[in-house]
């Protein structure tokens, strides 16, 4: 027989925990951008209460009539413009000659101021006798225009030949510079008006009718008047009003309100 040698084992036994796997941060990441994104929504967007919008006709309440003036110049901007003129006079000529004499037209003299004068036709002078001298006029103008060919009397005192003596006894008369004149064109009157309707506008304010309007224009300005009947109106203090048109004695209002909640009392 055999026998068994009966001594117990000792047997010893390890436990080892396996590494489990690391999580994903993606879903926190993208759970964190979505609150983020929402609480940004809500704060930057405000709550906003439904509107109605609506047209409203309302009676028109009237108020005193208002006058209102304003005049402006009118300036003016036409220009005409008149030319230079030349003197004309008579020039008076004596003969001493027995021999009658015949002066051609054009024929010029000059001043003693150096203005040139010239014949307008030709002239016969008589010779003279022993009753005294020929004479003759004649027609001239200066060559030169303005207030400069208004030559005084004397102021040619030539002789022609031996015998033959030319004065101006009178002075020249009609000599005048060029010069220019601004006057009032329509276009003037026009932009006067403007101005001063512009005037008024900026004046009036408020609610009213279409003004009567009457205007007085004289040379220098241009006064207008308006007469305006202004309105008024009332709404609820709820209701805000975006705009107004007069029908009439009645005025159309466009507003918007928030409507009231509707209280429903249960039993």
């Amino acid at each position: 027989m055999q026998t068994v040698d009966e001594r117990p084992e000792t047997i010893h036994l390890y436990v080892v925990r396996e590494a489990a796997p690391k999580p994903s941060l993606l879903p926190i990441f993208l759970s964190v951008a979505a609150l983020s994104a929402l609480v940004a929504f809500c704060a930057l967007i405000p709550y906003q209460q439904p509107v109605t919008r609506a047209v409203i006709r309302v009676p028109a309440v009237l108020l005193s009539l208002k006058t209102f003036t304003a005049q402006v110049a009118v300036i003016p901007t036409g220009v005409r413009i008149y030319p230079a003129k030349t003197a004309h006079g008579v020039l008076t000529i004596t003969n001493g000659s027995v021999i009658s004499q015949t002066l051609p037209a054009g024929l010029t003299f000059i001043s003693k101021s150096g203005v040139s004068v010239t014949t307008n036709t030709a002239v016969f002078v008589p010779a003279g006798s022993a009753n005294g001298y020929g004479f003759a006029t004649v027609t001239a103008h200066a060559l030169s225009s303005g207030k400069q060919s208004n030559i005084p009397a004397y102021a040619i005192n030539q002789v022609e030949g031996s015998s033959v003596y030319v004065r101006n006894l009178v002075a020249f008369q009609g000599g005048r510079d060029a010069y220019s004149v601004k006057f009032i064109t329509s276009n003037d009157r026009n932009v006067a008006f403007s101005k001063v309707r512009n005037i008024l506008i900026s004046k009036i304010t408020g609610l009213h009718y279409p003004c009567t309007e009457a205007h007085i224009a004289d040379v220098h300005k241009m006064t207008v008047t308006w007469r305006c009947q202004f309105v008024k109106y009332t709404v609820p203090s709820y209701m805000h009003v975006t705009g107004v048109r007069i029908i009439g004695k009645n005025l159309l209002l466009d507003v918007w309100f928030v409507p009231r909640p509707i209280r429903i009392c249960v039993k």
